[in-house]
């Protein structure tokens, strides 16, 4: 049996949502569509006409042949019923992300994309630029009636001295206050210094990074393609890719050079305890190999890195696998994310429920709130 490490007396616990100050979800959606992108677009450009007159958007702009229609559109319920209650096809805007956040008790929340995730795999980088323009000027529109959503501005890693001039565009926006780098498919992977453009635009107005990855695409070229169905795709996905992409994060010294906050988003907590350790073992074991470090990886994890915990990935009344790990990874390093409104998403009572009998009241509302507000200035 898994024992916590900590054991709050019940007198001290929070037990539901309403003894919260407030509940910020650090990583909410919309889902954009193609269709909704090509009216931002300029329609004397090639990106215009490639949007417009294609068929199989989803497929052929964004993953070439894919698991696209989108994960959830699917996944069901167990009895056969899918869980998503609109077509991949529907644009799913503020409004409805802003009802569905109120009706969980969500006070607030940082938008991504869902379509853009996959932005890092657009072959054509004059595209991926283009795309990630119009998605954001489509945000901003849909952020426009929220004062309690904001957003972060996705950026075509393709181009990284465009997306450097993406954030230099945005950064003055209310509504805008972080970056996701879409996680899937970086190539080259984010430690590259090719990125130090990007990099020095974040910084230099003191913009988070998200990260979050996707699935259905190719960023695991030979693991994806011998994948015979989708489940085996989708089940190592996240965490494969994030645990890449830190990889080249932390051993080529971007958090040594940049002062920047990274949010490691769609992933969990559980892959966390793992990396960090693998990370400073090999930095023992190779560290002449990796001059561009000063201390160990985990000091930069814990002093630069967020880890949202959405997927839980543990059933209700289960063993305490996930309190355990964010008390190992550190509840002041936790941000509460529910990935509303994907299907299956993990709401506010969902993670008390596994937090309260192991987490202070302080340290409950640090992940519930307090971590997202102090990050991304809220």
């Amino acid at each position: 049996m898994l024992e916590s490490a900590l054991h709050v007396p019940e007198e001290e616990q929070i037990g539901n949502v309403d003894e919260l100050d407030r509940v910020v979800d650090a990583d909410m959606q919309v889902q954009e569509t193609p269709a909704a992108l090509v009216e931002h677009m300029d329609d004397s450009t090639g990106a215009h006409r490639v949007v417009s007159l294609t068929d199989l958007q989803h497929d052929m702009i964004y993953a070439g042949p894919s698991s696209y229609p989108l994960y959830e559109y699917k996944r069901t319920n167990g009895s056969g019923d899918p869980v998503a209650e609109s077509s991949v096809d529907e644009v799913i805007g503020a409004d409805d992300v802003a009802g569905r956040a109120a009706t969980a008790d969500i006070d607030a929340g940082v938008i991504n994309p869902t379509l853009n995730l996959g932005l890092s795999e657009v072959n054509n980088d004059r595209f991926a630029v283009a795309l990630a323009s119009a998605y954001n000027d489509w945000l901003l529109s849909q952020l426009d009636e929220h004062s309690n959503l904001v957003g972060n501005a996705v950026v075509a890693p393709q181009h990284p001295t465009r997306a450097a001039e993406e954030i230099d565009r945005l950064a003055d926006e209310d509504d805008i206050v972080g970056v996701q780098l879409p996680a899937s498919g970086l190539l080259p992977p984010p430690g590259h210094r090719q990125y130090e453009p990007l990099y020095d635009a974040a910084e230099a107005h003191d913009l988070p990074i998200a990260m979050k990855s996707t699935v259905g695409n190719k960023s695991f070229g030979q693991q994806y393609w011998w994948a015979q169905s989708f489940p085996e795709d989708f089940v190592y996905q996240y965490g494969f890719v994030q645990m890449r992409n830190l990889t080249s994060l932390l051993f080529e010294g971007v958090p040594e050079r940049y002062d920047i906050d990274f949010v490691i988003q769609g992933a969990g907590v559980g892959f966390v305890p793992f990396i960090t350790y693998r990370l400073d073992d090999h930095y023992l074991e190779l560290g002449y190999e990796i001059p561009a470090l000063s201390k160990l990886p985990s000091a930069y994890l814990s002093e630069s890195f967020y880890w949202t915990t959405q997927p839980m990935n543990q059933p209700a009344h289960g063993q305490p696998q996930f309190a355990a790990m964010v008390n190992m990874v550190g509840p002041e390093n936790v941000l509460f994310a529910s990935d509303l409104p994907q299907g299956v998403s993990d709401l506010p009572e969902d993670v008390l429920d596994r937090l309260s009998e192991t987490l202070t009241a302080g340290e409950l509302q640090k992940v519930m709130s307090e971590n997202t507000e102090r990050i991304y200035g809220l």
